[in-house]
């Protein structure tokens, strides 16, 4: 018969190798329950190409994506996509995000296509850009009638206080230049609101809508556009997220866009929403990715 000392070890001993034993029980059932997870996300995902969804997210950015009082949507981006569901034989899921949420969207693979974007090499680490592109927009720079500045080249916005769409790229050195003093704001519409409360110096904006919203908010007689050029334009693509399975028909994808500008299709949906659209000089074959 063992001592009682003896006894009292096997026993400490005994129990830490049940403690032992179920702390490695517990970390496989967690290990289970995230593949079991994964899993599903994924069985989802692909569950819902197998019924033929196509998710897609509109942020609104008139004249690309409008949302009318009414909650009505249409415009560019609206009639572009749905034409490639169309094409693509899929439903045309639409989901409406202000920008920075659309963007996170696009990495996280919750949607699969997001619209109106233009390329970066961040966001190429989690999307893949469709090539050609649909459109371009040139950065404009905008003031005050009522308190105007001089902006007639680069180095005179050091002297001023800039609005600019928060997580949006223009132009470089612009969109790197810390030496700015810049106010983000989540849209173009607000910040030409800022503008004419004079609540910023001045504002940089992508002239295809900043256009389109001074002329709804009949600021035409407020805001003017100053006369310094960057001589830099952005191309607007779809972008296809990394994580979505459409993944597998990025070639069958960029023929739709291929053959939507052969038709005369994206130039007939500018012609509606952007007459003075100017789509010429779009490079159907820039490397990207």
């Amino acid at each position: 018969m063992p001592s009682p000392t003896k006894a009292r070890i096997n026993v400490k001993g005994l129990t830490n190798n049940w403690l032992r034993g179920c702390i490695v029980s517990a970390f496989a059932l967690v290990l289970c329950l995230l593949s079991n997870v994964s899993h599903g996300h994924m069985l989802s995902e692909n569950h819902d190409h197998a019924r033929g969804v196509l998710r897609v997210t509109f942020s609104v950015w008139e004249p690309f994506a409008i949302e009318d009082r009414n909650g009505k949507q249409h415009g560019i981006d609206r009639a572009i996509m749905k034409e490639v569901a169309k094409r693509l034989g899929l439903e045309l899921q639409p989901q409406t995000c202000p920008w920075r949420r659309c963007l996170k969207m696009l990495e996280t693979g919750d949607i699969d296509i997001m619209t109106s974007i233009a390329y970066t090499q961040e966001r190429a680490t989690y999307a893949r850009f469709i090539k050609p592109a649909y459109s371009r927009v040139t950065p404009v720079f905008y003031y005050n009638r009522k308190n105007p500045v001089t902006i007639s080249a680069y180095s005179d916005l050091y002297q001023l206080t800039l609005g600019a769409v928060v997580d949006s790229r223009y132009f470089e050195p612009f969109d790197s230049d810390d030496r700015l003093e810049k106010v983000e704001a989540n849209s173009e519409i607000l910040l030409l609101r800022m503008l004419a409360a004079k609540r910023v110096d001045a504002m940089v904006g992508s002239d295809a809508n900043a256009d389109y919203q001074i002329r709804r908010a009949g600021l035409g007689n407020i805001v003017a556009k100053a006369p310094y050029r960057t001589n830099h334009s952005n191309d607007i693509h779809l972008a296809v997220s990394r994580n979505s399975s459409l993944m597998t028909r990025l070639d069958q994808i960029s023929q739709i866009m291929t053959d939507l500008h052969a038709e005369g299709f994206i130039a007939r949906v500018h012609q509606e929403y952007w007459p003075a659209a100017d789509l010429a000089e779009i490079n159907p074959t820039g490397e990207l990715n």
